[in-house]
């Protein structure tokens, strides 16, 4: 065997590994019903950052959550920012969550856990930042109608949730890669 026939495997087997990740987080995502992992990116973690400012720089303790927090890096952002408050990310994903568990090893006020967000418990939450994707939207809206508490702050990167009035919105700058509108949608519960 050269050393060409060993790469070669070596790329082949990667190429299958990838593959076959890809279609268990598709099946596993109720067929694409649950957004893939897509990192934020920076010009919109800052934005991200300004939006969430005035609720969070009030002394009072926050719990604060992400649901599908992907690798961490919003609620990481936040807790360098505020660290007062506490911070917990929902992953169902292995590879993400694996990511954000590594990533915030060194947070005290920083939890992730490796649940299916809709099956969370919202009712003592002051933020929900989020990433939803249009067809869960409508559901986790549902919930979070259900089980967030009076005044509570949902910041919605790119989608709307049907069941709110928004309070603000927030350009982000141009489109991205998933041509989505590049907006945050404040809601208040």
């Amino acid at each position: 065997m050269s050393v060409f026939d060993v790469c070669s495997f070596i790329l082949i087997l990667i190429a299958v590994i990838f593959e076959y990740y890809y279609i268990y987080t598709f099946i596993k995502s109720k067929k694409g019903k649950y957004p893939p992992f897509v990192p934020t990116k920076k010009t919109v973690l800052n934005e991200i950052n300004n939006t969430a400012a005035p609720f969070l720089s009030l002394q009072e303790h926050k719990n604060i959550v992400e649901p599908g927090c992907g690798d961490a890096r919003i609620l990481k952002m936040l807790a360098d920012a505020y660290p007062l408050h506490s911070y917990i990310g929902y992953e169902w994903d292995y590879v993400p969550y694996f990511l954000a568990r590594f990533k915030t090893r060194k947070y005290k006020n920083v939890k992730i856990e490796r649940k299916n967000f809709m099956l969370a418990d919202y009712t003592a939450v002051g933020l929900v930042v989020l990433f939803a994707g249009t067809e869960i939207a409508q559901d986790l809206s549902v919930k979070l109608k259900q089980d967030l508490p009076a005044g509570a702050i949902i910041i919605s990167e790119s989608f709307r949730l049907p069941n709110f009035n928004c309070i603000q919105e927030v350009g982000t700058g141009k489109k991205n890669r998933f041509f989505l509108e590049p907006k945050l949608y404040v809601y208040q519960a």
